[in-house]
């Protein structure tokens, strides 16, 4: 069984945790050290049995807390290797850090970790397929567009972490300046909520357990559109049997227990 517990989510700070019998690990620490622990204590989950953080790029409200958290309990930050030169360069890196790079794959924590590149104005972001005992958690919690790349790695998925940054029309109509509403709305910006929708069509199989959306802005965007829009389109794809929850930025939301379908047994001969 895989746990999933996310601290929060939105331009303030991002940060999920998945656990297992071997450990934890967290992804992205977007909070400040002493804010990341206090999240997770209020979830039950001790940050001594964090075995290491990935991070996904290098904005602040995702790697806010990374140095002083993996120094501090002694895990190394797995991030690529672009990203690992921007932050070193910022005196922002942790003592122990492991590279990758997207495309690739390695083992940590008892997980198996997937990074794919993702579209996003960041140095080399990337989104996360995380395996465990048969069990696959698609996360992508900044995407200016779901390529058929992003399409491929989040698809089949027993629990997804999706991005749902914005209402078009309230973003238009905000006070926001004219570069920052492009930059959202362009290739490389966020993911508004229609396009998070439809990608359900694609994304969603019969293994799908849990959706979670991420990163709603906390001006161009709520709960009250988010929620009704999701679980109407999960009623018209026949998956109300999904578990569906919005990850809010002040909060944490709970933890959700995954466990790999068990194959059907095999007919006796004569049956």
């Amino acid at each position: 069984m895989v746990r999933l517990s996310a601290l929060g989510s939105g331009s303030k700070g991002n940060a999920l945790v998945l656990s297992c019998g071997d450990g934890s690990i967290i992804v992205d620490v977007g909070f400040s050290r002493k804010e990341t622990c206090c999240r997770l204590r209020t979830l039950g989950l001790n940050a001594e049995e964090i075995k290491a953080a990935l991070l996904t790029h290098e904005h602040d409200d995702h790697s806010k807390g990374c140095r002083v958290f993996c120094d501090e309990f002694d895990i190394p930050l797995c991030t690529s290797s672009l990203t690992a030169n921007f932050l070193r360069k910022k005196g922002k890196l942790p003592v122990r850090v492991l590279e990758f790079e997207p495309g690739g794959e390695f083992q940590i924590g008892g997980f198996g970790v997937e990074p794919f590149a993702v579209q996003h104005d960041a140095v080399n972001p990337v989104g996360f397929v995380i395996r465990r005992e048969g069990l696959k958690i698609g996360i992508a919690t900044d995407l200016g567009d779901i390529n058929m790349l992003a399409m491929q790695r989040l698809s089949d998925c027993d629990a997804l972490v999706l991005e749902s940054n914005y209402d078009a029309q309230m973003l238009r109509d905000s006070d926001r300046q004219l570069y920052l509403k492009r930059r959202i709305l362009g290739r490389h910006g966020h993911l508004d909520n229609m396009a998070a929708c439809a990608a359900l069509d694609y994304l969603l199989t019969p293994r799908t357990q849990l959706l979670l959306l991420a990163h709603l802005s906390s001006e161009c965007n709520s709960i009250e559109i988010v929620r009704p829009l999701f679980e109407r389109r999960l009623a018209e794809l026949g998956r109300t049997d999904i578990e569906f929850g919005i990850i809010e930025q002040d909060h944490p939301l709970g933890t959700f227990e995954l466990e790999p379908e068990l194959p059907a047994p095999a007919l006796k001969a004569g049956c």
